[in-house]
């Protein structure tokens, strides 16, 4: 009976420890489970505030503001670094050692976002066992790049597109042609056994090697500095690098006549609907609206802000035309703008035509603040004998159409500095085959890329063309005769190569 009773007193013992143990073992199941569960979402806030990170830096944001976003991101999944059951720990640039106890190391670091977070998970059932807590320590890292732009063609400043089947002569210089760069050299595309040729008295300076895919033919008595490197590698055209520049606004409309009044009212004259004006003397005020056609000889005319649109053309010969406050914007269509003579003055001036063209003759003038000059149709630039043209915030785009500067004109113009088209003074897409002819004692400083990839550039005669922190890029070149083309090319006063933004995790 002793030995019976005994041996029950240890089945009972027996009993107790293994009811703890399964005590044990399903506390660790339930609150391992709840700890898993915890790390799973501590790892994914961590994932989407590194990301919140890394988007701030990718739009440029500082990196105060990045850590605040990262801290509220994880915040909004349930981790707000309240020092007892979570702690979050944002590093934006600088690094500390993460969960495994290394300290991560990036090249341009600043481009990094750190995010570390430690949790505590109280426990039900493993508590019996003296286990209280669990703690979970997860990371994460993500990179964001902010846009940038790069310089086309490797920084070149003079550019030949041309890489056609048989393509020779891509820049031809001709005569006594003197030509200088600095800041870049040429660059050829052209394959052709010729597709640089030298004829006679040439003088070729540039600040750094040419670059051409194919061949020299140097006639002599031509002198090139430093040199120019054959063999380089070749572009496919159409490139991409200009693929973002963004197309044509729309024309703006009007809704209505314009009106015009006269001071005194014998200086001019206004009839039929919409109003076709004349101007001979005194001073003219025109409001915006349609009109049939406006006849400057002599007098002042002032456009009011707005939009004048126009079914037949603007012709002046003598007197001044001005806008002198707000927006001025000529809706020309397939009409021309004719200035043969006078001086005219524009604080913001905006030219849409299609098969029009626009013609400075004679001793014309104008300036403008800012100036915006788009031809959607075979419409032509022409700046004549010994006029001026200038503006310090200009761009001209012809999606078809040729330029030409003629004569001893003054032409000073500058790139916008902020708008879609930074950086660009000239731009003659693919699609347009036209040309780009600067013929005789041309003038011109010009800040910001003329782009015509697909027109023949010339330059003839005695061309003086200075221009100034520019890149040139066009089909094929001809420079004929002497005078100075001289380029200065300054990456950033010039139109860059955009790259797209982009973040991506990292860790």
């Amino acid at each position: 009976m002793k030995t019976d009773r005994t041996q029950k007193g240890q089945a009972l013992i027996l009993i107790v420890f293994a009811v703890i143990g399964l005590l044990a073992l399903t506390g660790l199941a339930v609150d391992g489970s709840v700890t898993y569960s915890d790390r799973q979402g501590a790892q994914s806030a961590a994932e989407n505030a590194a990301l919140t990170g890394a988007l701030d830096l990718a739009n440029s944001k500082s990196g105060s503001t990045t850590t605040t976003d990262a801290t509220n991101a994880a915040t909004t999944n349930g981790f707000n670094n309240n020092g007892t059951s979570n702690t979050v720990t944002v590093n934006v640039g600088s690094f500390t050692p993460g969960c495994n106890g290394t300290t991560p190391s990036f090249s341009n670091a600043s481009q990094y976002v750190q995010v570390i977070i430690n949790t505590n998970v109280n426990t039900s059932f493993s508590s019996i066992v003296g286990v209280k807590q669990m703690h979970n320590c997860v990371d994460a890292i993500a990179r964001g790049q902010s846009g940038s732009t790069g310089s086309m063609f490797n920084g070149a400043a003079i550019v030949s597109t041309d890489n056609d089947s048989g393509c020779n002569q891509t820049m031809l210089f001709n005569g006594s042609a003197n030509v200088t760069t600095t800041g870049g050299g040429i660059f050829d595309n052209c394959n052709g056994n010729h597709a640089v040729l030298l004829n006679g008295g040439v003088t070729l300076n540039m600040s750094v090697s040419g670059q051409d895919v194919g061949g020299i033919l140097n006639n002599g008595g031509n002198t090139i500095t430093p040199g120019i490197t054959t063999g380089a590698v070749g572009l496919t055209m159409p490139a991409a690098s200009w693929a973002t520049i963004p197309a044509i606004p729309s024309a703006p409309t009007c809704s209505g006549n314009g009106s015009a009044t006269f001071n005194p009212t014998s200086g001019g004259s206004a009839s039929g609907s919409p109003l076709s004006v004349t101007v001979s003397s005194g001073t003219a005020n025109l409001t915006p609206g349609n009109y049939s056609s406006i006849n400057v000889n002599g007098g002042t005319v002032t456009y009011s802000p707005g939009t004048y649109c126009l079914s037949g053309g603007i012709n002046q010969n003598s007197g001044t035309m001005t806008g002198s406050s707000g927006q001025v914007n000529l809706v020309m269509g397939s009409n021309s703008v004719n200035q043969n003579s006078g001086t005219d003055t524009f604080s913001d001036l905006e030219m849409y035509l299609t098969s029009g063209s626009w013609t400075l003759n004679g001793t014309s003038g104008l300036n403008a603040t800012k100036l915006r000059y788009y031809s959607t149709g075979s419409s032509s630039m022409v700046v004549n004998g010994s006029d001026t043209l200038t503006s310090q915030d200009s761009f001209f785009y012809l999606t078809s159409g040729t330029v030409t500067w003629n004569g001893n004109s003054t032409i000073n113009l500058k790139a916008p500095t902020s708008d879609p088209y930074k950086g660009l003074v000239l731009y003659m897409p693919w699609s347009n085959t036209s040309s780009f002819i600067l013929n005789g004692g041309s003038g011109v400083n010009i800040t910001g890329t003329l782009l015509a990839p697909h027109a023949d550039i010339t330059a003839n005669g005695a061309s003086n063309f200075q221009s100034l922190n520019s890149q040139i890029v066009g089909h094929d070149f001809i420079f004929n005769g002497g005078g100075t083309f001289k380029v200065n090319f300054n990456a950033g006063q010039n139109y860059g190569t955009p790259t797209t933004a982009y973040v991506e995790l990292i860790k």
